[in-house]
């Protein structure tokens, strides 16, 4: 395989690069896991870059290749389902990154690892599995961050924007903690799944397997779930909801399942939103309050929008997508509205 060239994908994150370069960078991280030397080719490009610049991690500049990916799949493919590809990308990525800092650690012993925080980050319309350096395991879902220690101490812990669901690894003595904006969700060992974007007045956390504590951080309060109850802080109005569930409605997502479970128009709204990368207005509030119930795999936006108006007084239109100054396509808009 054709060595990795730095400042081709230094360029690449930039967005500056003909098609063919496009090429080119997609086929390195297609086919990069076949190559055994990829690692050490990235890391001592990358400390010869470093001598001439400011830039202490190859993270962001991941993250900016990993995006512009997901730019030119879109304009060039838009037919195609990038969510399988991305996921490929991603799997490679991360490791990547995870193993290029450790390199660039282990040569810096004056840095202290366990001060340094990485950050994976999701964009909307995609969901990435991930693996953390504890080899607790688990999915990102659309629009979600999860920042963690390029090393963990004793006390493991994440902070989480968005939606995640966690296979944590047991470590005698060794706890593992969750923060999301209203809470500390505190583990030994477990599976469980936590909704908490930035946008949601709502944080939920509902737990499959093993036990979990959570502490309130805008609020005073405990709750130690047992498998199959979900909790739900409000934080406008700081109270504490909990409910018995089946756990595996909330986590079907990471199957690549969008389930709807009976929830107000509104709700639903958001999470296809998230799901197809598209701003949805409602144009009658009374539409907010209707309930809905489905389950989606594969369906385009226009299919699960088509299914909705058969069983709800609405009616919509997908507005064209437009360009923005940077020559990047915007969200796609829908318009929704009762039918008359």
């Amino acid at each position: 395989m054709e060595s990795f060239n730095f400042k081709t994908l230094l360029d690449f994150s930039g967005g500056k690069y003909s098609y063919n370069e496009y090429l080119k960078v997609k086929h390195w991280f297609t086919n990069v896991s076949n190559d055994s030397k990829t690692e050490e080719q990235l890391f001592n490009q990358f400390k010869e870059f470093e001598a001439a610049s400011n830039t202490k991690s190859l993270h962001p500049i991941f993250e900016k290749i990993q995006y512009q990916i997901l730019l030119e799949e879109k304009r060039h493919d838009r037919k195609r389902n990038i969510w399988h590809y991305y996921r490929q990308v991603a799997a490679v990525l991360i490791p990547l990154i995870a193993i290029t800092a450790a390199f660039y650690f282990i040569n810096k012993p004056n840095q202290t690892i366990a001060q340094t925080w990485l950050e994976i980050s999701v964009p909307e319309g995609a969901r990435i599995e991930f693996m953390l350096p504890d080899s607790t395991s688990g999915w990102l879902n659309s629009g979600s961050k999860l920042k963690y220690p390029a090393e963990f101490s004793a006390n493991r812990k994440v902070e989480l924007i968005g939606e995640a669901f966690f296979d944590v690894r047991h470590i005698d003595e060794s706890d593992f903690t969750v923060g999301v904006k209203t809470m500390d969700i505190k583990v030994l060992g477990t599976k469980f799944n936590v909704s908490s974007y930035a946008d949601d007045a709502v944080s939920e956390v509902v737990l499959k397997e093993g036990k979990v504590e959570v502490n309130g951080t805008l609020s005073t309060f405990s709750h130690t779930l047992n498998p199959g109850e979900k909790i739900s802080y409000n934080q406008h109005t700081r109270s504490l909801k909990s409910t018995n569930v089946d756990p595996g409605v909330y986590s079907a997502w990471t199957s690549g399942y969008l389930v709807i479970d009976n929830e107000p128009f509104s709700q639903a709204i958001k999470k296809l939103e998230r799901w197809y990368s598209a701003e949805i207005v409602i144009q009658d509030e009374e539409l907010r309050n209707f309930r809905f119930k489905a389950t989606f795999q594969d369906e385009t936006l226009d299919e699960v929008l088509r299914f909705i108006a058969m069983t709800t007084p609405i009616v919509y239109c997908i507005e064209n997508r437009v360009e923005d100054s940077n020559g990047i396509l915007k969200k796609k808009q829908v318009i929704i509205k009762r039918k008359q």
